[in-house]
């Protein structure tokens, strides 16, 4: 009899238990549903905007290579098409070939870092060129790049 008694003792005491977990859930479930909307959107905007932010660095990473491969052939003519150009009458071909004609030969860059605010963007990198015989890094340099008014990424050159 004492063994029944505790059988039942045991079982009302697992049953308060569990209407005490379906009542918790039963309010958690009515809390997600009410702010799932909001979540659900704030959720999707979050993605969205990494997502566009992640393929606006793979396009400026793209700008900055280009570039420095470019410069890396020697080939000034294409190197040109990646510069913000604000002002026609000092930021010609022939200025930049001219400039260019007294860097050094440039070896190797390594792209450190991206970040972009609106429309524009600062990259820092790495770069090596050959002077005097021998090869010299120079590092954290800061590359700066202007989305134009055809949403394309160009090398902010001249000041």
């Amino acid at each position: 009899m004492a063994f029944k008694e505790e059988v039942k003792i045991f079982t009302s005491r697992y049953q308060i238990i569990f209407r005490y977990i379906v009542i918790f859930l039963a309010i958690f479930l009515l809390c997600l549903v009410f702010t799932s909307c909001s979540q659900v959107q704030q959720t999707k905007d979050f993605i969205t905007s990494k997502l566009s932010s992640d393929k606006e660095i793979d396009r400026v990473v793209e700008v900055v290579n280009e570039f420095f491969n470019m410069l890396m052939e020697k080939d000034y003519n294409s190197a040109y098409k990646y510069i913000y150009i604000d002002n026609e009458k000092n930021n010609t071909l022939d200025n930049f070939k001219k400039e260019m004609g007294n860097v050094t030969d440039i070896v190797s860059i390594d792209i450190n870092s991206v970040e972009i605010k609106n429309n524009i963007a600062l990259v820092e990198i790495d770069l090596i060129d050959y002077y005097d015989g021998e090869e010299k890094i120079y590092k954290d340099i800061l590359v700066s790049l202007i989305k134009d008014e055809n949403e394309s990424w160009k090398i902010k050159f001249w000041n």
